[in-house]
């Protein structure tokens, strides 16, 4: 057998892997992909509200108002509410005197709209975790804490 027929499928391999393990993504961010979710409170764009892969924030609103989280790609949103998993779209939640709407408007947007049911004084915080579909290892939290 002539020795380039028998590298060939060698090569071949060797490229499939390659290109195989490009498309992988590798887990976090390389800093070449920006991941973030902003945040819009009543209407209007948070300046500090942009959170990336791997962080955290917190943010306070009033029973009453709406909120949007918006991820920079398709995500995957969860939200606990006093340590409880909460999941689907157009569910309502009642808890510590605040009802909470959730609506999934994209791959990367929801819609959080929140009310109140009667006078509390403690806020009460959602906690909101977006995990990139393209890679789970990208992940941010927004806890938001609704007052009265």
């Amino acid at each position: 057998m002539h020795p380039v027929t028998r590298i060939l499928p060698r090569l071949a391999a060797a490229a499939c892997l390659a290109l195989a393990l490009t498309a992988c993504g590798g887990g976090g961010d390389d800093g070449s992909v920006t991941f973030d979710i902003g945040i819009i409170v009543a209407g209007e764009p948070l300046s500090s509200g942009h959170i990336h892969s791997g962080s955290s924030q917190s943010i306070s609103v009033y029973a009453g108002e709406s909120l949007q989280l918006d991820a920079s790609e398709p995500v995957v949103w969860s939200l606990q509410v006093a340590g409880t998993s909460v999941a689907g779209s157009g569910t309502t939640v009642y808890y510590g005197g605040i009802g909470v709407t959730i609506d999934t408007l994209s791959a990367s947007r929801i819609l959080v709209d929140t009310f109140d049911t009667r006078s509390f004084t403690t806020p009460v915080a959602l906690t909101f975790t977006a995990t990139s579909t393209y890679d789970s290892a990208v992940v941010a939290v927004v806890t938001v804490y609704v007052y009265y």
